[in-house]
């Protein structure tokens, strides 16, 4: 994955914090199956938050290192494994 590359949350996706857990919910006008919410840990919703389609996920990179102190391959290949469980379920799309 490009760590230079853009990326925004899709229309229609709602981000709620319940609970202390962070979950993201499909509003599209019809009942939402149990199936299509995606529960999120505390970098999942770091990232999420960050994803407004103005960062690079380099730019989140550096902020996931000076938030939580991890190294940077490892803030790296966690922000990549999450845009990519975001891509394949549709919740963010890449920018051009």
């Amino acid at each position: 994955m490009k760590r230079e590359a853009r990326y925004r949350r899709k229309e229609g996706i709602a981000g709620r914090e319940i609970a202390g857990e962070s979950f993201l919910i499909p509003v599209c006008g019809t009942p939402v199956d149990m199936n299509d919410i995606f529960v999120m840990n505390p970098l999942g919703d770091f990232i999420w938050r960050r994803l407004d389609g103005e960062r690079t996920l380099d730019a989140i990179v550096d902020e996931i290192i000076a938030e939580f102190d991890v190294a940077s391959e490892q803030a790296g290949a966690d922000a990549s494994d999450f845009v990519e469980q975001l891509l394949r379920n549709s919740l963010v799309e890449a920018l051009p």
